[in-house]
C-alpha cells in the first residue's frame, strides 16, 4: 500500500523528519520532498503483511520533533554539565619528569575551577564553595 503526505515546515525540522522516515526504513520503502511550504512523504510496504498507516508516521513525526526540540532546549546546560565534568577530571602531576608542557599552553586552576554563576572558586575535592 502507498502513502501520500505532506508536512508543514513550519511546525516540522528535517532533522524530524529524518529520523522519523528512518524509523520507518525497515518496512517500508521512502520517499522525501520539498518545496518552499512543505516536506512530502511518500512510502511504499516493503511487505504488505506489515501493517503501517498514515498515523503511525505522523505519531512518529510528532515524537522526533519533541525529541529535537528537548535536545535544542537542553543543549547548552548539557555542554555546560560535560565542561564541568571534565575540567574537573584534570589532574596536574607536579613531580612528573614528564612535565612538557609550556608556559604558554599551561591553565589556571583559577579559569578551570570558577563558578560561573557566583564568580566563587569550587574546592575540587568537596565541591563546596570558598573565596
Amino acid at each position: 500500500m502507498k502513502y501520500k503526505m505532506k508536512f508543514n515546515k513550519e511546525l516540522y525540522s528535517k532533522t524530524s523528519l529524518i529520523k522519523a522516515a528512518y524509523n520507518f526504513s525497515d518496512r517500508a520503502y521512502l520517499h522525501l520532498d520539498t518545496d518552499d511550504t512543505y516536506y512530502y512523504v511518500e512510502f511504499d510496504l516493503k511487505d504488505e503483511k506489515i501493517q503501517i498507516t498514515k498515523n503511525d508516521f505522523i505519531n512518529e513525526m510528532l515524537a522526533q520533533s519533541v525529541r529535537h526540540e528537548v535536545y535544542l532546549q537542553t543543549k547548552n546546560i548539557r555542554e555546560l554539565l560535560m565542561a564541568r565534568a571534565m575540567a574537573t577530571s584534570v589532574i596536574v602531576d607536579k613531580d612528573s619528569e614528564h612535565d612538557e608542557i609550556s608556559s604558554e599552553e599551561q591553565f589556571s586552576e583559577d579559569a578551570i575551577l570558577k563558578d560561573w554563576f557566583t564568580n566563587e572558586k569550587v574546592g575540587v575535592k568537596t565541591g563546596t564553595l570558598f573565596q
